[in-house]
């Protein structure tokens, strides 16, 4: 079975752990995030349909350092060492028709170094917010959803910083605000809803990082029965590790399953909580009902307005277009489905 898989979710929930360890099966492409449908699929406005060779030669041109504008060298190295924009631009030539064709012309581009790999995937977070646009392309694609608990996650997203390259710190560290942060993971949780009013059931699966840290061999085997695809011991031993407070570990490991009740404060565990409810409980999080300061809550509300402003400045060369941005992700409050 060649078809795609996407793994999706939010950020810090376990989605590059998974791709790493997809990546180290033998038959599996996986590379470092590619944000294609963030950063080309919505300029498609702008771009052009495929086709046409001025649209692909701008595509191929925004692709050819693709990597490096998310901070992915190794994958950028790739890309250079194939031969960059120039062999891009054959690649896509005008043969591809949609930008499906062009991802996946994309992939197997890179997958040219190693015949082994026959079969590619992508793992971008807030792909979750594009499952319409993938099924139109793939309809027959793998979703591998990854969630966590909202108070590890909150943690992780607030020292994520520790884990990007010098000339990002800045930016990430202004990415987090704690009501802003919560709603990002409510927003891709409803995501969920949709995704599983769209892909049939056999081509979704839901992965706790809880289960995945606590009992990976056993995670890793239902991974591989979802995908159809044998499991391999050595896609146990992943380089990466799953915390971005470990910067010096390696691998996979569970301490970094509830370190929020040592590390945030109840302020934040009551904002994720109260505006999370249904989706922590859906996913089977307990609420823990704790006692925050009014004070400093209206202090934290107050300084929203300020925080969304500045993490969307900050983050304006690595996302698509603002008002589809914002709409997309605002859209996600006002789904409706099955639960999970």
């Amino acid at each position: 079975m060649n078809t795609p898989i996407f793994v999706v979710g939010t950020p810090r929930s376990g989605t590059t752990l998974t791709a790493r360890i997809l990546g180290r099966h033998s038959g599996l492409f996986i590379p470092g995030e590619t944000h294609f449908f963030d950063d080309i699929y919505a300029r498609r406005q702008e771009l052009g349909e495929p086709r046409e060779a001025r649209a692909a030669a701008a595509i191929a041109a925004r692709l050819s350092t693709l990597y490096q504008r998310f901070n992915e060298p190794d994958d950028q190295q790739r890309i250079q060492t194939l031969g960059g924009e120039e062999a891009l631009r054959q690649v896509l030539g005008t043969s591809c028709r949609t930008y499906g064709d062009v991802l996946c012309r994309f992939m197997q581009f890179q997958m040219c170094q190693n015949r082994a790999k026959v079969r590619w995937g992508n793992h971008v977070p807030k792909d979750i917010f594009y499952v319409r646009d993938i099924l139109k392309f793939y309809p027959e694609a793998k979703f591998v959803i990854c969630v966590r608990d909202i108070r590890d996650f909150l943690f992780s997203y607030q020292y994520q910083w520790k884990k990007t390259s010098p000339e990002n710190i800045e930016r990430m560290k202004k990415l987090y605000h704690p009501v802003l942060t919560s709603l990002l993971w409510k927003a891709a949780m409803k995501q969920i809803r949709v995704a599983q009013e769209l892909v049939p059931p056999d081509n979704l699966l839901i992965i706790r990082y809880e289960d995945l840290a606590i009992r990976p061999e056993a995670t890793i085997h239902t991974l591989c029965q979802f995908l159809k695809e044998s499991y391999e011991e050595e896609m146990l031993q992943v380089e990466a590790h799953n915390s971005s407070f470990e910067v010096q570990a390696q691998g996979i490991f569970s301490t970094s399953i509830q370190r929020w009740r040592q590390h945030i404060s109840h302020e934040e565990v009551y904002i994720g909580e109260r505006l999370a409810r249904p989706e922590l409980q859906q996913l089977g999080y307990p609420i823990t009902h704790v006692q925050p300061n009014p004070l400093k809550l209206l202090h934290i509300a107050a300084s929203f307005p300020y925080a969304f402003c500045r993490a969307l400045y900050a983050n304006r060369s690595v996302r698509g277009p603002m008002l589809p941005y914002l709409k997309q992700r605002a859209a996600s409050f006002f789904t409706s489905g099955k639960k999970t």
